[in-house]
Formats: structure tokens, C-alpha cells, sequence
């Protein structure tokens, strides 16, 4: 059957999964689908187990023919382990298609890598326009694209943010100990770091250098690093954008997630906001919804992880403090979508 390329840059019932060499993998979905996929990636539940190929060079010239117009996504871009997840489901309404951690997105992540946004190549940027405008799709025009990222999609984010400068976007953090504690609080995590530092290849970053002599508590830092002075850029060059210590998402879950919706425009006012937040949702584990877990819990694990972490802790920041001892590092955040930025050390 011949496929009808006009169509699939239409139709958000065929998602868009994974981009090979030469073809670009799709599968089927339903709003329903999208809606009880907490991830899309190999843990997604589409509509049905086929994949539809199509070949890659067809989309990009149709892509080419027609002109990339970036479409309206918000974006929720984050340091791991900081409540994105939870945040994201807790915007989820009738008619929004919240997505989050596309797999092709993280794809040209790490391809892109955590390098400088003028050394990106062609191809990638043309890679990222067919992702952009897949994602773009809806079932209806009047509804809400939310996109949340993970690491690689979040290095990507000064990219996104050029192809579409007014794009409203959240951009949620932890101060280097809680991040630290969060990243570092078992030998799981800590191999976490580890290879999420060598897959963005961090050592590309101009301001990082090589890490091949780092511990995981020091490239914890870097990773932090890195990523916060991504973050202050792009506060500094994109008004729609705001910060979000994670701290407040937790702590002040009503009143975030409304402002949240406000930004991003996902149509939670304040009285479902107050609902959500004492709902089933901030008492389970947002990647596993079985499973109970809410603030204080998160409070309790944070504090005996400072406490085992204590040496470790110190080395990061240490390390951080060596790195910018030009002062480089800001004492806040600007823009916080609610209250006042929390210091960053």
C-alpha cells in the first residue's frame, strides 16, 4: 500500500517512534493510547504492536517542499530526578496531548550531544524540524502539546527555543545538593550518571572538558553545571520561559501546578489544581502509580541520602566552586514561576 506522506504530517494517530539511517518507524495510536502512555519510549502502549516504515529521505524532502513552520509545543525541560514526570501527568486534561520523553526526541539528543548550538549540523537540524513538526500533531487544533523532556532533550533546548523564540517552556532544577542527593543516593543512580554523562558526551561541553577522571559525585556536579548555565541562557534570551526549583513543585504542589497550567495552557485552573494535588497523584510514585510515595517520604530519602552522601556531597561542590571561581555560577535562577528562586549553592 502506498503511504500517503501528506497525511502522516497530519494525522496524530500515527506517532512517530524511532529514526534509523534510512527510514523513520511510526505506530499506531488512539487518544487513549496517548493517554495511558506515561513514557514514550520502549515503555509506550500504542494502539497496536505494528510499526508502519516510512523512508526518512520522503519525509525530509516533503518537510523541505512544504517549509518547516515550527508548531506550538510547550516544552517542560528538567534535570532528572526532579518531578518532571509528576509534573507533566498533573496537567493532564481532556483534549492536551502531554508527551513525555519521545524516543526520537532523545534520539537527536544525544546525537546533538553537549556540545555548543553553533556546531550543530545540517542534517540535524533537519532531523529535529521532522521531530518537532510529528510532535506538533493533534486531534484537534485547539488543543495543548505538552512535550517533557529528560537530559538529552533538555541539551537540545536552545535549538528548540531558536525555531520558535516566543515558545513558552518551564524550566525545572534542583540546587546542586538536592540534585546531588537525588542523583547520587544509590549505586543505581550513581550508574545513572555515569552513563547518562557518557552517552550526551559531557566532555564536549566547552565549559566541562574531560571527565575521564571524575568521580560519579564530581560528573554529578558537572551535569549540574552544565545544565544550569543552559538554563540561564535561555532565561536570559526567552521571555515566555520560567524557572522552577523543584523544591516548590513539592512543597507547594496546588499553587505550582496551576501556574504551570497558566504558562503552558493546559486549562488547570485553580480549583483543579487544589484537587489534583490532593489526589492520588502526590501520594503514589508518578512513574509507577502502585506505588506509594508522597513529600514526605521524598523529604525522608532526600535527608538520609545528604546524610550517607556527606563526603560525596562536599567533593561536588567543591568541584563546582573550583569550576567557577570566576563567579560564573548565578545566586538564583531568574523568573521563578511561583514564589522566589531558591540559591543555587
Amino acid at each position: 500500500m502506498r503511504m500517503d506522506i501528506a497525511a502522516i504530517f497530519q494525522d496524530p494517530r500515527l506517532m512517530l517512534f524511532g529514526l534509523d539511517s534510512e527510514v523513520a518507524r511510526f505506530v499506531p495510536m488512539t487518544r487513549e493510547s496517548y493517554a495511558r502512555s506515561i513514557f514514550f519510549d520502549r515503555r509506550l502502549q500504542p494502539a497496536g504492536p505494528q510499526f508502519t516504515q516510512v523512508p526518512l529521505q520522503s519525509l525530509l524532502s516533503h518537510l523541505d517542499e512544504t517549509g518547516f513552520v515550527p508548531p506550538r509545543i510547550r516544552f517542560i525541560h528538567h534535570f532528572a530526578h526532579s518531578g518532571s514526570t509528576l509534573l507533566a501527568r498533573a496537567l493532564e486534561q481532556p483534549g492536551n496531548l502531554i508527551i513525555r520523553e519521545p524516543a526520537h526526541l532523545r534520539q537527536l539528543g544525544v546525537s546533538a550531544g553537549a556540545g555548543v548550538l553553533e556546531e550543530v549540523p545540517p542534517r540535524l537540524h533537519a532531523l529535529l524540524a521532522l521531530s518537532l513538526t510529528m510532535l506538533g500533531k493533534r486531534f484537534s487544533q485547539d488543543s495543548t502539546v505538552i512535550v517533557k523532556g529528560n537530559v538529552p532533550i533538555s541539551l537540545l533546548a536552545e535549538t528548540i527555543a531558536v525555531a520558535d523564540p516566543g515558545q513558552p517552556a518551564i524550566l525545572l532544577y534542583f540546587p546542586l545538593e538536592d540534585y546531588c542527593a537525588a542523583v547520587l543516593r544509590t549505586p543505581g543512580h550513581q550508574s545513572w550518571v555515569e552513563r547518562v554523562t557518557h552517552d550526551i558526551a559531557l566532555n564536549r561541553d566547552p565549559l566541562i572538558g574531560d571527565i575521564g577522571g571524575l568521580t560519579a559525585a564530581e560528573k554529578a556536579a558537572a551535569l549540574w553545571y552544565s545544565m544550569i548555565k543552559r538554563f540561564e541562557r535561555l532565561l536570559a534570551r526567552h521571555p515566555n520561559m520560567r524557572s522552577l526549583d523543584a523544591n516548590q513543585l513539592f512543597d507547594r504542589p496546588a499553587e505550582t501546578i496551576a501556574a504551570a497550567s497558566d504558562l503552558l495552557g493546559a486549562g488547570v485552573d485553580a480549583q483543579c489544581a487544589e484537587a489534583v494535588a490532593k489526589g492520588p497523584l502526590l501520594s503514589s510514585y508518578s512513574k509507577n502509580p502502585s506505588l506509594p510515595f508522597d513529600n514526605s517520604v521524598r523529604r525522608q530519602l532526600s535527608e538520609e541520602a545528604k546524610s550517607v552522601l556527606a563526603d560525596e556531597l562536599l567533593v561536588a561542590r567543591r568541584w563546582v566552586e573550583k569550576r567557577t571561581a570566576g563567579g560564573d555560577v548565578p545566586e538564583v535562577l531568574d523568573r521563578p514561576l511561583i514564589g522566589e528562586s531558591a540559591r543555587l549553592l
